[in-house]
């Protein structure tokens, strides 16, 4: 998939010379892998019928996607070995972890998790092995690479959908009226003012799912400042001196004030979008293009995918995906077995057919089998200009979704919360979890 952006990190591993030299005694000399030329074979070495069992750790329900149990699958029946599928809440999992080191339970030799700040507590330089040089590496989109990226090391190999965030729109409901994808954010708020005027509701916000006001769209553009990002993430700046942040939580006021998220945005959940966004009574909702496939029960033709725009950047955003690793404990009695695991979802051959006719951006650059989404195909041009790295969520220590609940109180009607004050609550919230 087309990008043209720079990435500081990937510049870096490659200058400092990413080669693919294998990263188990099991793999062989890199490949020349083609794209067009189909993987009727496998491309890499992995050993068979080892007689060791994996323990997979993983957050429910990611260990349940479909590709996933398509790759384990072809795991078992390819090498004849077995993999022991561990899932628990992430509220759970430094339980888990305290369990492990005292010896109550089995560790893991491979986790299923996000990077950046969310595997801190595992203690990466201790205990994740560094697949920096591994033969797959070259394989990596650049959007890829950049989440696998942890002090400067690759700490994973990622094998997940990837999706493109911003605004689906009813393309119906805009011919209708006329309305063209807007430009800036005034001209955003103009069309939210004549759908509303039509008695449409411009956007529905499922506001009991606090998640998913995705607040982290406007602020990944803000975090590539890497100053901004390193004075946040040392506690030298909060969220409350960033005049940005201002504009991002005025944002959500406006909206709610004006009724363009409607009159039920307090108590309108996930389990409503679906419904909501198939009525044709709401243009709008901010998410991402694979979920008309995944989760949309209606006419997923009948939308498009414009920018997000939440305040800044002016022009609108469109954000990458996050994606699920697979990471290896370095410390595995189980070690050679784990790294043959990775090579074998690492190989074209096995992580196309997990990933046939999926609905996705291509994590690997020859990842021919899965289809990207019409919603992309259309808005490519502008994906191309106005789209930005998941930062926010993956680089930002301390970061929460959940603080968005600060946001929510910020916009009750009745609400005495100043937009100074909303930015300290969310700044004292991550303060007491970097504590942690």
């Amino acid at each position: 998939m087309k990008r043209g952006i720079k990435l500081i990190a990937i510049m870096c591993i490659l200058a400092a010379g990413l080669c693919a030299s294998g990263c188990s005694s099991g793999q062989s000399d890199k490949n020349s892998i083609k794209a067009d030329a189909g993987f009727s074979s496998p491309q890499y070495k992995w050993e068979k019928n080892t007689g060791e069992k994996l323990t997979v750790w993983g957050m429910y329900p990611d260990l349940e996607r479909n590709y996933i149990l398509k790759a384990f699958d072809r795991y078992r029946e390819l090498t004849g070995d077995e993999l022991d599928i561990v899932q628990f809440p992430k509220e759970e999992l430094k339980q888990y972890q305290a369990d492990a080191a005292a010896g109550k339970i089995e560790d893991y030799d491979i986790l299923l998790s996000y990077g950046g700040t969310n595997i801190e507590s595992f203690k990466p330089e201790d205990n994740f092995y560094d697949f920096t040089d591994a033969i797959w590496v070259d394989d990596l989109t650049d959007t890829s690479i950049n989440q696998t990226i942890y002090n400067g090391r690759i700490i994973g190999l990622p094998h997940w959908e990837a999706s493109i965030s911003g605004t689906l729109y009813n393309k119906e409901i805009f011919r209708t009226y006329n309305l063209e994808i807007p430009k800036t954010q005034k001209e955003f708020m103009d069309v939210c003012q004549t759908l509303l005027d039509n008695g449409i509701v411009p956007m529905y916000l499922p506001g009991r799912a606090i998640s998913m006001l995705l607040y982290q769209f406007p602020l990944d553009c803000v975090v590539e400042d890497s100053s901004i990002l390193d004075e946040l993430n040392n506690n030298s700046l909060g969220y409350a001196s960033l005049p940005q942040m201002q504009k991002i939580i005025t944002w959500y006021k406006t909206m709610a004030d004006n009724g363009f998220f409607g009159n039920t945005w307090q108590t309108d959940d996930w389990n409503g979008m679906s419904d909501a966004m198939d009525s044709g009574k709401y243009a709008m909702m901010l998410c991402w293009d694979t979920w008309l496939y995944s989760d949309f029960n209606g006419d997923a033709s009948k939308f498009g995918l414009m920018p997000a725009f939440m305040g800044i950047p002016e022009e609108g955003t469109f954000e990458g995906p996050n994606l699920g690793l697979f990471i290896v404990n370095k410390n595995s009695p189980k070690l050679d077995t784990a790294l043959n695991f990775i090579t074998f979802l690492a190989d074209p051959y096995n992580y196309n057919a997990a990933f046939e006719d999926l609905y996705t951006a291509p994590v690997f650059k020859n990842q021919v089998a899965s289809i990207s989404t019409p919603q992309y195909l259309e808005a490519e041009h502008l994906i191309e200009t106005l789209y930005h790295d998941s930062s926010a969520w993956l680089r930002i220590r301390g970061f929460s979704q959940m603080d968005a609940s600060c946001i929510l109180e910020y916009m009750q009607p009745d609400s005495t919360l100043t937009a100074k004050g909303c930015l300290q609550k969310m700044d004292e919230l991550r303060c007491v979890r970097l504590a942690e």
